[in-house]
């Protein structure tokens, strides 16, 4: 899988769907296929990614790892085929089994995205590690449910994890993988509210986190408290917010995270799916976006590629 890797320099570092409704969205095949694009950091230089730089480089979040049909969410062969399409964060879910195991899964039941059935918290690793993986038509892959272990070790050198870590999962066990793993470079624990975020950042006040900002008073509340301000990614909702607000972000030195995914009926992805009007997805980052959280990878990697509106440094490609 590593045969050719594509790396470029982003800024002043080298870096190189499956929600449970879908998309239901025929997805194109890569531009190259087996050429993959990857976001490789030296060591420590998460924070100098974090930052918010004036020359900004557009990239994807890929919700639940970037499933697509024969990919089920958050599952490695997933986040691996995305990045066939540009490079980007991995959005992933963090589980524990009632052994104590932590695996990559979204729902507190295994019955939706594998070929068993049960609690996760009534489930050991061993009643888990031979089922399969389905992908969002609810199809059987070949693919199996990770452990958090495998997925911080296939994110170094490739991608940097946004970890969504699920109710009742130990966030201490969790920075201690993370540890234990050396992917301290490549992972940013997700935060829903401040008072969440002061609690992640007391246990672990190594670990970059992502707050949520979307007015005026939320960004004076995280200005005001005790987080590190050198390790933060702002997520500002799945809304459009004025322009103001996200220089405001801007110019505190941290990246805006904007979300066109979730529910079609109502989402961006699926506005822009059924208009057809991927262009769009530019208008966001022109708005203020560093990154777009989204189902629809493919349509904003192939949006975001086009050297007629951003302008990437020359990459080059590895054997």
């Amino acid at each position: 899988m590593r045969s050719k890797k594509i790396r470029g320099i982003l800024g002043l570092f080298f870096f190189v769907l499956v929600a449970p409704w879908g998309l239901a969205e025929d997805v194109p095949p890569p531009p190259k296929p087996g050429v993959y694009h990857y976001i490789e950091l030296h060591p420590g230089g998460l924070r100098s990614f974090l930052r918010w730089y004036p020359t900004r480089i557009p990239l994807v979040s890929h919700h639940r790892g970037g499933p697509a049909p024969g990919f089920a969410e958050n599952s490695l062969e997933a986040m691996q085929n995305a990045l066939q399409y540009g490079p980007g964060l991995m959005e992933i879910d963090v589980a524990q089994l009632g052994d104590g195991t932590l695996i990559l899964m979204h729902d507190d039941t295994i019955d939706r995205t594998t070929t068993g059935a049960g609690a996760l918290s009534g489930l050991k690793w061993e009643d888990v590690a031979g089922l399969y993986l389905l992908d969002e038509n609810g199809r059987k892959t070949g693919q199996k449910v990770p452990k958090l272990w495998d997925a911080l070790r296939w994110a170094q050198g490739r991608s940097i994890l946004t970890l969504d870590i699920k109710k009742g999962t130990d966030f201490r066990a969790v920075t201690k993988m993370v540890q234990d793993s050396q992917a301290q470079d490549y992972v940013i624990a997700i935060s829903y509210t401040l008072e969440q975020a002061m609690l992640f950042h007391q246990i672990a006040p190594w670990m970059p986190l992502s707050v949520t900002i979307r007015n005026a008073e939320e960004l004076e509340n995280v200005l005001s408290s005790s987080l590190d301000k050198s390790k933060l990614l702002v997520w500002t909702g799945t809304r459009l917010l004025p322009k103001q607000l996200y220089e405001a972000i801007h110019s505190k030195g941290w990246k805006v995270v904007v979300g066109t995914l979730g529910n079609p009926t109502y989402s961006l992805d699926g506005q822009f799916s059924r208009s057809g009007e991927d262009k769009k997805y530019l208008d966001i980052y022109t708005l203020g976006a560093d990154v777009i959280a989204t189902d629809r990878f493919w349509a904003v990697q192939g949006q975001i590629r086009n050297p007629n509106i951003f302008v990437f440094s020359q990459s080059k490609t590895y054997r």
